[in-house]
């Protein structure tokens, strides 16, 4: 095979992979009702270039004016301030699809959501951090124990120096990455006191 044929095979696989419609969602698409989905999950409303992309496979156009109106009444489902809670708050981006009438709450909602993901980005930071030393950690307590038993059982003196040395270094690692742990550990408390305070508060503005 040669590489044309893979260049071609690569292709179609993105195609089938990467389509936002399957050849029978298209056959069988209610282009007002596929509107009205796409704005509910947040997408623009030229997402219907991406249907028809798919759909062009089956030589099926979408219908422009149905899915329009279909997006205009998804858009309004989609724009209250529970959602755009929610929305910021599980990190998803925003598409700009609210009316003018109702994107000042929304945004205002959405802001709100998105203070306490950056929160949580910082403590997931921190848990990783902390996670990562202590995972070094051990591993460099298994290569000491490692070490001291070829030390014992080494007559190469100059080849137990070396070893001598690296266990020193690798003392010397733990303790670093002690502290780094440390560190992260009183940097997560604060982040997750933050985040108590900043839910509390968003309870209290009723969005929870």
């Amino acid at each position: 095979m040669n590489n044309k044929y893979f260049g071609v095979l690569s292709m179609l696989l993105c195609l089938s992979g990467c389509a936002t419609m399957s050849k029978e969602e298209c056959k069988q698409a209610d282009w007002y009702l596929k509107g009205v989905e796409d704005a509910t999950q947040g997408y623009p409303l030229d997402r219907v270039i991406e249907h028809g992309k798919a759909c062009a496979r089956v030589n099926i156009v979408p219908d422009m004016k149905e899915y329009r109106e279909g997006h205009g009444k998804g858009a309004r489902l989609y724009c209250v301030p529970e959602k755009g809670y929610s929305e910021g708050r599980n990190g998803a981006a925003y598409n700009n699809i609210c009316p003018a009438e109702l994107e000042p709450e929304f945004l205002r909602a959405y802001g709100d959501g998105q203070e306490l993901y950056r929160i949580q980005r910082n403590i997931d930071r921190m848990v990783s951090e902390i996670n990562s030393s202590q995972s070094q950690i051990d591993s460099n307590y298994s290569e000491i124990s490692q070490l001291k038993y070829e030390i014992v059982n080494s007559r190469d003196e100059q080849e137990r120096r070396y070893k001598m040395r690296r266990i020193d270094d690798l003392e010397r690692d733990i303790r670093s990455l002690g502290l780094n742990a440390d560190n992260a550990a009183r940097e997560l408390e604060l982040f997750q006191n933050d985040y108590r305070i900043v839910e509390a508060k968003h309870r209290r503005m009723g969005y929870q």
